[in-house]
């Protein structure tokens, strides 16, 4: 508690702002899950909010220090990329939240990486505030997972946590490089880390804005290729896609860090690329077999009726000609 008074007596502006930035969210958001508002509207309050971080040049990018070969960025465009990652980052993580416990679970873990990294380098109020996430989200979490005493997060929870772990991340990314020095990684090698401890959130927006690309769909057109969607079609339940989702994330976050202290950054790149790969080509032979399954569901149907003609017929009649049709293999059933 001490550390947390003695920074808001020094730096008073800036809990000021980011109080500004959270509230604007959060009216944002409250005001979505009473009353539908359009994209245009939503996106003018996280506008509002990300300009108020912008004027701090600890909530902004202003050098990658190296990394993709780019060092210092002029004003302008530091503004501008920020801004984008921003509206990107609580956009990503408004979108999965779309089963129960998986926006709770990925936010602990989020938390719980930067909360660490911050407690090591000496940040001791953004610790706090990692803490307070972790504690709020632990609590929400077991009603989120209840059947009698269900609590959804909605929009205003998921844009609040979007925009706290955008701060948190652009605030890594602005430390110095003494205070780096605890963590045992260079400044150029801290965008990755962040990358990987935004895992999950980054891969998810990223593939279905790239599906939605392919198909030629607007990108607020909703469907079910979100990586959650894809693991409860699957066969998995709310809760065990959640924690297979955190616990991805974990993986990718612990190998990323081992790669960046054992090897260096080119290495743990092509590492968390691969990574991603992978995951990418496990979800589309997972979707892929969904996919196929539901056609021949569709079939099976067409062929039902055709074949009986008169309505209402029991379940288990469908089922008798299911199993005819399997064991004749027709279509491979």
């Amino acid at each position: 508690m001490f550390f947390i008074i003695s920074f808001s007596q020094e730096n008073g502006w800036l809990i000021g702002t980011l109080l500004f930035a959270i509230s604007v969210i959060f009216f944002t958001g409250l005001k979505d899950d009473l009353k539908d508002i359009s994209p245009k509207a939503k996106l003018l309050g996280q506008w509002i909010a990300i300009c108020a971080l912008l004027v701090h040049p600890e909530f902004r990018i202003t050098d990658l220090h190296g990394f993709l070969g780019i060092k210092a960025l002029p004003t302008l465009f530091s503004v501008l990329f920020s801004t984008f990652l921003y509206v990107s980052l609580i956009n990503a993580y408004n979108l999965i939240d779309g089963i129960d416990g998986l926006a709770s679970i990925i936010g602990i873990v989020v938390a719980s990486a930067f909360g660490l990294s911050f407690f090591i380098i000496g940040l001791y109020f953004y610790v706090g505030l990692c803490v307070v996430i972790v504690g709020m989200l632990l609590a929400f979490l077991r009603f989120n997972l209840s059947i009698k005493r269900k609590l959804f997060m909605g929009d205003t929870g998921s844009l609040i946590l979007g925009l706290l772990f955008g701060i948190l991340a652009m605030r890594l990314l602005s430390v110095g490089f003494s205070t780096l020095d605890a963590l045992g990684i260079g400044r150029s090698e801290t965008p990755l880390l962040a990358l990987a401890i935004l895992s999950i959130p980054a891969f998810d927006i990223v593939r279905v804005v790239c599906i939605r690309k392919i198909h030629k769909k607007p990108f607020f057109s909703p469907d079910r290729n979100h990586l959650h969607h894809v693991l409860i079609d699957s066969g998995l339940s709310h809760a065990k896609a959640s924690f297979l989702a955190g616990g991805i994330n974990i993986i990718l976050i612990g190998v990323v860090y081992a790669a960046l202290l054992q090897y260096d950054l080119g290495t743990a790149s092509i590492v968390l690329l691969a990574s991603y790969l992978v995951l990418t080509l496990s979800l589309f032979i997972v979707n892929k077999g969904l996919g196929s399954k539901r056609k021949k569901v569709k079939l099976r149907r067409f062929l039902f009726k055709i074949s009986h003609p008169t309505p209402n017929l029991s379940t288990k009649k469908q089922l008798k000609f299911n199993k005819k049709l399997k064991l004749i293999r027709i279509f491979f059933f």
